[in-house]
């Protein structure tokens, strides 16, 4: 099993021009996203037209990417991520979970914490001094998100049932000895029953 970390500047565009269709959706519910400041400005312009809007962000981007910087930050994160790398995939093994062999992990400096892509996916944000240091929390929390996809799909979880489930594998599996400070979602339902039916 292996996790390779990767970024570009298309990446980013294309991060960015994802984030076009749900960003009302993260000003309604005051949802934790980081932007360009560029970003409102031209999506507030071009609300109705994306072709226009990936046109707009395509020259802004091109003025502030910094290759440099992403190139430090995912090689603090990679060199942090081999720490604990065969722990982490060793526990998720003996949780019988169906591991691939193949992970892709996608830093960005954009975005939520981090979301996940099925089936082998992992968007990661780098932007802060605390978004690097909980990356390893945050690639597992993802990565355990995309372990659990189709068996939650399958049980017709809610978001916040779900989200409850990625939270107790850290308290109540293994992990909890990794990320002993891990700290549980107030939006997640916690429900060990639902729980079990993942672990055991």
């Amino acid at each position: 099993m292996r996790l390779t970390f990767i970024y570009s500047k298309i990446k980013e565009k294309e991060k960015l021009l994802s984030i076009y269709d749900e960003y009302q959706w993260f000003l309604d519910n005051d949802f934790p996203v980081i932007l360009p400041k560029f970003y409102a400005g031209l999506y507030k312009k071009y609300t109705n037209n994306k072709k226009q809007f990936s046109q707009a962000i395509n020259k802004d981007l091109d003025k502030i990417y910094n290759k440099k910087v992403y190139q430090q930050r995912a090689a603090a994160i990679k060199n942090d991520w081999q720490k604990i790398n065969k722990q982490i995939f060793n526990i998720l093994k003996n949780l019988k979970l169906n591991i691939r062999d193949k992970y892709i992990c996608s830093i960005s400096l954009y975005g939520a914490e981090g979301q996940f892509q099925y089936p082998n996916i992992v968007n990661l944000r780098a932007n802060t001094t605390k978004d690097l240091k909980d990356a390893n929390d945050t690639i597992v929390h993802e990565l355990i998100h995309l372990l659990i996809y189709n068996k939650a799909k399958k049980l017709k979880l809610s978001y916040e049932q779900t989200e409850g489930v990625v939270d107790l594998f850290f308290t109540q599996t293994e992990l909890k000895n990794i990320f002993p400070k891990y700290k549980m979602q107030n939006i997640a339902n916690h429900n060990k029953k639902i729980f079990e039916k993942f672990a055991l």
